[in-house]
């Protein structure tokens, strides 16, 4: 059974795809689509024999004429084109018009079912809008909309269902057609080529190096087939021979860095390579990797060495010396013919020739027989002009012999790849390419399995032998620029797309930055903002200090704001940052009276919201927000900045309930449809819920809605969001008591993310990371899960060691770090990290640690006056109302442990009596029985 969360990645990708459908091949899909759908036969009229447009019918129908299918790639399908005075009128002219046609053609009654398909995305409000259309309220109970969303959702499902269905809608979706091929190895191993085809030759030989030696390095020139082999032998092997198996690029593994502290690139997740290698018998592949390495950089996987593990290494050089290379063996002629798609014993003297040529380069096959198959391609005349070109064939390098195969591409789509190939890049996000060399020359490369898949999801690569093939020069201008407008025409939005690309870009990027020079800050400057790099320290020290004045363009508005953001993080004085704050409100509400431009406004309106916050002028900053909304109701990052504002310290109780109502709302939009909210603001959300008690006492009687939301959080690590472990530590401590069986399957989810040292983390990661671990660990020892205990705890530790080791430490940091030892049963280690905290900053909630060390460490004394300040303070701090009947269960089990039963008997009763927790109270009331029993 496929993880809900991969199923969503899935079908995430393959809406891109349907999007991408031209007006034939969406004919053709949604024909068969309604045809499954309706399980009987579907006339289709909307094409000729020649699969060409037909025009004065309908486009599908049943024999009987009850159901009627549209098709439609119109621009604007879902446009409101409102040309009345009325408000609150709307019409929308190219559904209207396929509801009429599909009327016309059952007559008077018109048809059962209209089923309307559009490869567009139909917006959250238009379902709204049309049913107060005339049309709608009409005929709206027959209409069966199926947008790009909904096609993606039935493609998936019948697919899943029905092996025929798959091997149908396989034709149109090539992305989709590996991700159902390679599914349980999502997110981790790439897929194989299509055609690929496993040779026992190059298998055979790998297993016989690892019998005598654990590192292989398996090197051979470009398109020799070192990758497709990697992933063939990890599929044939694992199942039978090894436990797991880790797959890196050589790009994630950067000269003189340690394998402990490898992150893998592309936005993709961090991995503690060295830990998931060690803990079994493992594949470890470290894909494309061109430096020469020494035996000794493997020292650290001794452990997993002992217990059978291997490395295998691919590179286009042997750069390793003695028993460690093994040059790729040449594939078998029978492999090399059933690449080519030939069946070598009846294959002419053409197709015997060219395999014997170029089977020691399986891409050129595949390529070769991809153009044949799928473009039309006479094999015979491919063969003889690459036959006749002996002194190419014999250069070995393949590119010639590459080159002259992919200038049959027809011209657009031969310039899109050499377009790619001059960026000097050969890995892009593929929604950016789609801008960036068009939806059908995007389709085209994909289609012939020139564009292919990488192992980060959204991600496509060109293979570099390709890219050398027809490359006349390298200049990264062009692409660059593309990035800017790609980021402008998203106004600065950064979604998954436009990360993965501007990190994939940032070395042309940089180089385009440095050639413009000293300039108002554009998209290229905001695109450089976004990653860590010398560009970005620089443009913030440039541009932080300069006004935002009334005219000021989107971009450089933005720019500003996040220079000045920046800039006040670097302000130690907590009454210097506050003032800071106050000075930027004033700056942005200048400039916002003077400002015409909505997203101006709104981004003004946004950031204004947010300094007013920071300096604590809370109404005002809920004003600013309120009218935000009004503005844009679809920024789901203004409730996100409403809930983070109902959370602070002292606001009144009107703006904590308006923080309560923007939660509900992306809650509810979160769990209604994960996608609808975008990815940063659902985990802001899901970091501030421990805020909203009663949004999670709600949730928690619906264990749906909470499995909805760990899926969430799941997504997130594929996407190797940094704010993981924030949402991830929120959902553990709210819902690990409650639902510890969801958690620890979130957990067993994510064994990478659950399996990194502190140095693969950010820093400001830590504190999140080492609760959340440690919280999972206390839902898995509630289930007796003692391996997966062991293996939380070893995890939490190693955070609460990397926490403690500072001279001076926040009550915040030190009570989570305290919480891990106190689980690990370290509790001398919990009082030595709380030591460190300034007395001037203990609060109720670290003397509650300290006094559980204590108690630990039988110090009964101790524990009795800690446990009782605590109980004092949190009697004071209306924040910690839900948690106080824990403080008196802590003190009962204090005095209990000095032998006090009637004091610890009514500390159980008072910690009873304030419970509101149903679940708590059952165990508390069992507490105050227990006692009752002991007592004289």
């Amino acid at each position: 059974m496929m993880h809900e969360h991969i199923k969503k990645r899935i079908i995430k990708e393959l809406i891109g795809e349907i999007v991408c459908l031209g007006a034939i091949e969406l004919e053709l899909v949604g024909h068969y689509m309604v045809s499954v759908l309706e399980g009987g036969r579907m006339v289709h009229h909307g094409i000729n024999k020649d699969y060409k447009p037909v025009g004065y019918t309908v486009d599908s129908f049943s024999d009987d004429s009850t159901v009627v299918a549209e098709y439609s790639t119109e621009q604007g399908y879902f446009e409101n084109e409102d040309s009345s005075p009325t408000k609150n009128a709307h019409s929308f002219p190219k559904i209207e018009n396929d509801i009429q046609h599909a009327l016309g053609h059952r007559q008077p009654q018109g048809p059962d079912k209209i089923y309307l398909i559009t490869n567009h995305e139909e917006p959250p409000s238009f379902r709204a809008k049309f049913n107060t259309t005339f049309i709608g309220q009409s005929h709206g109970g027959r209409v069966v909309f199926l947008d790009a969303r909904e096609m993606a959702k039935k493609v998936y499902q019948q697919s899943t269902n029905n092996q025929d269905c798959a091997a149908f809608y396989r034709q149109f979706f090539p992305g989709f057609s590996q991700n159902l091929d390679n599914y349980e190895y999502y997110g981790k191993l790439p897929a194989p080529c299509d055609g690929h085809i496993h040779d026992q030759g190059i298998g055979d030989a790998l297993a016989k190096h690892f019998e005598a030696y654990p590192v292989c390095v398996l090197h051979g020139v470009s398109g020799s087939g070192k990758t497709q082999a990697a992933i063939g032998f990890v599929h044939h092997q694992q199942a039978n021979e090894f436990e797991n198996y880790v797959w890196i690029t050589g790009e994630d593994w950067p000269k003189d860095t340690s394998l402990s502290a490898v992150q893998r690139s592309r936005g993709g997740a961090p991995v503690n390579i060295v830990g998931l290698f060690n803990a079994s018998k493992a594949i470890l592949v470290i894909d494309g990797l061109e430096r020469p390495v020494d035996r000794s950089v493997f020292d650290e996987l001794q452990n997993g060495f002992q217990k059978g593990g291997v490395v295998l290494v691919t590179s286009q050089s042997a750069i390793m010396a003695g028993e460690g290379c093994l040059p790729i063996p040449e594939v078998s002629i029978d492999t090399a013919s059933r690449i080519l798609g030939e069946d070598y014993d009846n294959a002419s003297g053409e197709a015997k020739r060219f395999i014997q040529s170029c089977k020691f380069n399986p891409l050129i096959l595949s390529t070769a027989r991809a153009f044949i198959v799928q473009d039309g391609v006479s094999s015979n005349d491919l063969y003889k002009e690459v036959l006749d070109s002996p002194s190419e064939i014999s250069s070995r390098d393949g590119q010639s012999i590459m080159g002259k195969i992919l200038k049959r591409l027809e011209n657009g789509a031969f310039q899109a790849l050499k377009k790619i190939a001059n960026s000097g890049l050969t890995t892009h996000d593929l929604e950016f390419l789609r801008k960036f060399i068009g939806i059908s020359h995007s389709r085209t490369l994909q289609h012939l399995s020139i564009l292919l898949p990488t192992s980060t999801p959204g991600v496509a690569r060109i293979h570099d032998l390709v890219c050398m093939a027809v490359r006349d020069q390298t200049d990264g201008k062009e692409l660059a620029t593309a990035v800017e407008q790609y980021v402008g025409d998203q106004k600065g939005e950064m979604t998954p797309s436009a990360l993965r690309e501007i990190h994939l870009a940032l070395d042309p990027l940089q180089a385009e930055h440095a050639r413009r020079g000293e300039r108002d800050p554009d998209w290229l400057s905001y695109a450089l903002l976004q990653v860590e790099s010398d560009a970005k320290q620089a443009l913030h020290e440039q541009i932080h200090s300069k006004e935002i004045s009334p005219g000021v363009p989107i971009p450089k508005v933005m720019c500003l704001i996040d220079a000045k953001e920046a800039h006040a993080y670097a302000i130690d004085s907590p009454d210097e940052r506050k003032e800071y704050y106050r000075q930027c409100a004033e700056q942005f509400g200048n400039a916002l009276a003077g400002a015409a431009d909505e997203d101006v406004r709104a981004e003004l309106l946004h950031h204004r919201g947010k300094a007013l916050r920071r300096c604590e002028n809370h109404q005002e900053a809920l004003n600013c927000f309120t009218q935000l909304l009004s503005m844009k109701p679809e920024w789901h990052a203004t409730h996100g900045q409403i809930a983070h504002l109902g959370m602070q310290y002292g606001v009144s109780s009107d703006i904590k309930d308006a923080g309560e109502r923007s939660m509900r709302a992306l809650i509810d939009g979160m769990t209604k449809d994960a996608s609808a909210v975008p990815l940063r603001v659902s985990l802001a959300a899901l970091a501030r819920l421990r805020s909203y008690g009663n949004v999670v006492n709600d949730l928690s009687k619906d264990p749906a809605q909470v499995q909805k939301l760990a899926d969430l959080i799941a997504l997130s690590a594929m996407e190797g969001f940094g704010q993981f472990y924030e949402a991830f530590v929120s959902f553990t401590s709210k819902f690990g008591y409650h639902h510890p069986s969801i958690c620890l399957t979130l957990a067993e989810r994510l064994p990478e993310m659950l399996a990194m040292p502190p140095e693969t983390v950010e820093k400001g990661q830590w504190v999140s990371a080492c609760e959340a671990l440690a919280n999972t660990a206390t839902s898995a020892r509630k289930e007796d899960r003692r391996s997966l205990v062991d293996q939380l705890l070893n995890a939490s530790v190693q955070f609460a060691t990397a926490i403690s080791a500072g001279e001076q430490l926040k009550s915040y940091d030190a009570r989570a770090a305290a919480k891990a030892f106190i689980i690990a049963d370290m509790p001398q280690k919990a009082l030595e990290t709380i030591a460190k905290v300034p007395a001037d900053r203990i609060d109720h909630w670290i003397l509650y640690r300290k006094a559980e060390a204590e108690l630990a460490l039988e110090k009964c004394d101790e524990a009795l006056a800690t446990a009782q300040q605590a109980v004092e303070l949190v009697g004071k701090d209306h924040r910690a109302t839900e948690h106080i009947s824990s403080y008196h269960k802590l003190l009962s089990e204090v005095y209990e442990r000095r032998g006090q039963i009637d004091d610890a008997h009514q500390e159980a009763k008072k910690a009873l009596d304030k419970c509101k927790d149903d679940q708590f109270q059952n165990t508390l009331a069992e507490r105050v029985a227990r006692l009752e029993g002991m007592l004289p």
